[in-house]
């Protein structure tokens, strides 16, 4: 795996439990990262109202709310919040749950000093890497209203263009100017790493892509082929569950064993 360099950045850390709390806290303020600590799920949605987090920790039993509703509540408010379920091996499965609900990763307790600072390190890069794909967005689509307000533009520029960045794959349509996707007509509402995920596949005309390449071309990350499995693999979940009439039986994107993904459209 790839080494990441270490940066600081915005916690929030929540367990209601003081000494574990406190321990993450300082292990992870020694690498600079300005952390806020909270004891319950109302404390944390409070937190949020001042203190602009780009990756939060979450204990998965807490009274009250719990960490997996917790989790459900802060990507409603904040969608490019990376969200890292804290967890014992009671509650494994529920973790690895939350992970294909929209956390983007899991810490077993207790864990050593260097697990959390691995772990929250790549859900910061994640968390910035998908705002600044928004902003991205955001910026290229209000440049295209303005280009297409423009008086004088070419009727035949603008429609060989158009037609230049319509990817048509069966019933589903990806225009690459608009970064708007459609499927049998209706609109999806995906994630920017979700588009980029749709793109690279169909721009392979169903050939596979293994998981490695999958890893490296959407998530900008390098990583071993089973961490890239992994990592993929919750993209791919989500994914699914806006594209497939039937999520736990793809008709469109399908897994070659062992290998990677394809796109058959």
């Amino acid at each position: 795996m790839a080494e990441q360099q270490l940066f600081s950045g915005k916690i929030l850390l929540v367990d209601d439990e003081t000494n574990i709390r406190d321990g993450l806290k300082a292990i992870l303020q020694k690498d600079g990262h300005e952390v806020r600590g909270a004891a319950s799920a109302a404390e944390a949605m409070d937190t949020l109202t001042y203190f602009d987090a780009e990756t939060a920790v979450l204990d998965i039993h807490m009274p009250g709310m719990s960490g997996t509703e917790l989790l459900t509540a802060l990507k409603a408010r904040k969608p490019h919040l990376a969200v890292v379920m804290l967890t014992g091996h009671g509650t494994l499965e529920t973790a690895m749950t939350a992970v294909k609900e929209g956390a983007f990763d899991y810490l077993l307790k207790p864990a050593k000093p260097d697990t959390p600072r691995d772990v929250v390190n790549r859900a910061l890069i994640e968390a910035r890497r998908q705002r600044e794909q928004a902003t991205l967005l955001e910026t290229l689509q209000v440049g295209l209203l303005r280009l297409q307000q423009l008086p004088g533009t070419s009727p035949s520029y603008s429609a060989q263009t158009a037609e230049t960045n319509l990817l048509i794959k069966g019933a589903l349509e990806i225009n690459r100017a608009t970064y708007q996707v459609r499927c049998a007509g209706q609109a999806l509402a995906l994630t920017p790493t979700e588009y980029s995920l749709l793109l690279a596949l169909a721009e392979q005309d169903g050939a596979v892509i293994d998981y490695v390449t999958l890893t490296r071309v959407v998530l900008d990350y390098a990583a071993e082929p089973w961490e890239a499995k992994e990592l993929i693999k919750r993209h791919i979940y989500t994914l699914r569950h806006k594209l497939e009439p039937q999520p736990e039986q793809p008709q469109f994107i399908l897994n070659v064993r062992g290998v990677g993904y394809r796109l058959a459209a």
